[in-house]
């Protein structure tokens, strides 16, 4: 785990940045730093040592002939398998890391390679002999990999900070990635808030030479099922389960987890008990408020035996988002990210690797809007027919925001805002795409045609994301629908809310993260289950919940699904207000001049009426502002 760097080019001046843009990254990797220098290509390391503390394990990482070099940042989980299998070829190791399996197995399959890895990195190989240089991210995103580029000149790095030291690379706005983060909270690859900055996608691998830049996919789910939902799926799902958890728990520095009250970390905790011969520890972060997870966590980790340590997020935390923003590289909407920092501050103090329940909503039919969409194709039949979807939202606009919340997740209340959206999104359920759109949006497009001025709505004009939702849907053949809904998840919101944010936050300070249920083995087994291992009339997650049970005892399995998010207490509202109110006002939004005021003051107002969406969109726009006070003043 690591922060790595990479030019290439006939620049003289590009190559002397070396250093500084890779001791930008030092706080991922304090445990040491290296680079390779030769004519025309540079690559630089920031080493957070995991497997083989000694000299031995440093990076960059060469080949036995010096042609090849490497930078990984990651793990690569496989990688014992691996070396046993290139000993066996003639292949000579140095070191027991990980990465040097990479070197080795480059050696024999060239870009071939990454079918045969399972792990989460981000790494460049420079081939000298054949002037190429091979970058590529896992199958999920799991670490991120910022690039730009201009004629015959390649910059990359883990982090977008480090590209903006070379003055060639324009700090151009992308509008219509603005637009973009307006509707999602954060910004898809291959786009970035620079219109010339880029990041590679999940499963990309892009090669750079005299014939110039390529990108391709090198992995796509494997279509095998349906698989029948019996006994057998449950146990081979178990399976599976067990040897993900086992092969992260490689490590020579300390290793827990990050244990919520849910059914996706306990499910890990309980699996890694009797896999673990050292200390079990366990961090939770733990909100003052009805739904606090605490109690829970609390009995799950007494049960499993793990040290429990609860983390507390205070109503004053607001003055470590500015130091958030600047780890983020990027605009990300959610509060989410202060519990993520303050948890991972305070498990730094005895943990280097922690494990987590991540990924097994985005497969397992864990989300609100999957099953809202699979509610919406039982009757899109019927919504097709002129006037249904308008009469449907008519007739919803007359219902007492406190009825809906009988049919929602989140502990929050509705509100007439939050009716309203969802009436806009009804009127537009004749069609998948603009349905989902206005469901899953942030900022909806009605929001948008009142928020942006004539101007910016110019510059971030482009394909309407509801056609991209429709093309996404229909791309992956033979998959079942909540399958697809499940590939659209991993594309859009597993690698950039949810991961860029773990990857960012974790690695200010120095901690690792592992995810088992992102194993790929893992994820083709659930995507090609039977509908009914994954949601039914009573609950969602069905196969995981049964692999739960056989795990705990009645009284602490988890009943349903509880949202992992930033509570909006009254005692935190006022240090809300103020944090927002600082950096959204009438002047900085006219000084901006992306927006309207009046729109936003109306966010205020309903904010201030408790309404949720109104605190979720003011803390979009507050931590865009934030982001430009931090790299685009």
């Amino acid at each position: 785990m690591c922060g790595i760097t990479a030019i290439i080019g006939p620049y003289p001046d590009d190559h002397e940045r070396l250093t500084e843009m890779t001791h930008l990254l030092e706080h991922r990797g304090p445990d040491g730093f290296g680079f390779h220098q030769s004519p025309g290509a540079s690559l630089g390391h920031r080493r957070l040592a995991i497997l083989d503390l000694s000299p031995a394990g440093a990076q960059p990482m060469p080949s036995e002939d010096g042609r090849i070099h490497l930078v990984c940042n990651g793990e690569i989980y496989n990688y014992q398998d691996l070396t046993v299998a290139l000993k066996e070829k003639g292949h000579i190791f140095n070191s027991d890391s990980d990465s040097e399996v990479l070197v080795h197995l480059y050696e024999e399959e060239g870009e071939g390679l990454f079918e045969r890895v399972n792990g989460m990195f981000a790494l460049a190989i420079w081939d000298e002999n054949r002037r190429l240089l091979v970058a590529a991210v896992d199958r999920f995103g799991k670490k991120p990999l910022y690039y730009a580029f201009q004629n015959d000149r390649l910059v990359m790095a883990s982090e977008l900070k480090s590209l903006l030291l070379f003055p060639w690379v324009k700090r151009e706005i992308n509008h219509r990635a603005v637009d973009r983060y307006l509707h999602f909270r954060y910004i898809p690859a291959p786009d970035t808030i620079y219109r010339h900055i880029y990041k590679l996608e999940p499963a990309q691998l892009l090669l750079w030479s005299a014939d110039g830049l390529k990108i391709r996919r090198y992995w796509r789910p494997e279509r095998r099922g349906p698989l029948p939902f019996n006994r057998q799926a449950v146990e081979a799902f178990t399976g599976l389960l067990n040897d993900a958890v086992r092969i992260r728990l490689s490590s020579d520095v300390p290793l827990g987890i990050y244990l919520s009250g849910g059914v996706d970390s306990a499910t890990v905790a309980g699996v890694m008990r009797p896999l673990v011969n050292g200390p079990k520890i366990s961090y939770t972060a733990s909100f003052e408020y009805e739904y606090n997870e605490y109690e829970r966590a609390g009995k799950l980790a007494s049960y499993l035996g793990y040290d429990f340590n609860p983390v507390s997020i205070a109503e004053n935390d607001f003055h470590l988002l500015p130091r958030i923003a600047f780890h983020l590289d990027e605009p990300l909407g959610d509060l989410i990210v202060l519990p993520q920092y303050i948890l991972a501050r305070q498990a730094k103090k005895q943990l280097t690797v922690v494990l987590t329940g991540d990924g097994a909503d985005e497969t397992l039919g864990g989300y609100f809007h999957q099953k809202v969409m699979t509610k919406w194709l039982s009757i899109s039949g019927g919504l097709k027919r002129p006037g249904v979807s308008s009469l449907l939202g008519k007739m919803v606009s007359l219902i007492p925001p406190s009825l809906l919340d009988l049919a929602f997740d989140y502990p929050d209340r509705l509100g007439p805002r939050e009716r309203s959206k969802l009436v806009e999104a009804l009127t537009s359920s004749r069609r998948f795409g603009t349905f989902y759109q206005a469901f899953t949006a942030c900022f909806t497009v009605r929001d948008k045609d009142r928020l942006f001025t004539p101007e910016f709505k110019k510059l971030a004009a482009g394909e309407p994301l509801a056609d991209e939702f429709d093309r996404e849907l229909s791309a992956p053949e033979g998959f079942s629908f909540l399958a697809r809904l499940s590939l659209m998840d991993l594309k859009y919101w597993l690698p950039f809310i949810l991961i860029y944010r773990l990857d960012k936050l974790n690695m200010a300070h120095a901690i690792e993260n592992r995810s088992p249920y992102l194993d790929y083995r893992l994820v083709e087994m659930a995507l090609n289950l039977d509908d009914s291992a994954k949601l039914n009339s009573k609950r969602s997650k069905e196969i995981l919940r049964q692999v739960n049970e056989k795990i705990y005892p009645p009284d602490l399995r988890v009943k349903g699904k509880q949202a992992f998010y930033m509570p909006f207490l009254a005692k935190h509202r006022e240090g809300f207000r103020t944090w927002a109110g600082k950096l959204i006002n009438r002047e900085t939004v006219i000084q901006r001049g992306y927006f309207h005021w009046p729109p936003i003051s109306d966010l205020y107002l309903a904010s201030a009426r408790g309404s949720m969406l109104a605190n979720r969109q003011l803390v979009a726009l507050a931590m865009l502002e934030e982001w430009h006070r931090q790299y685009q003043p």
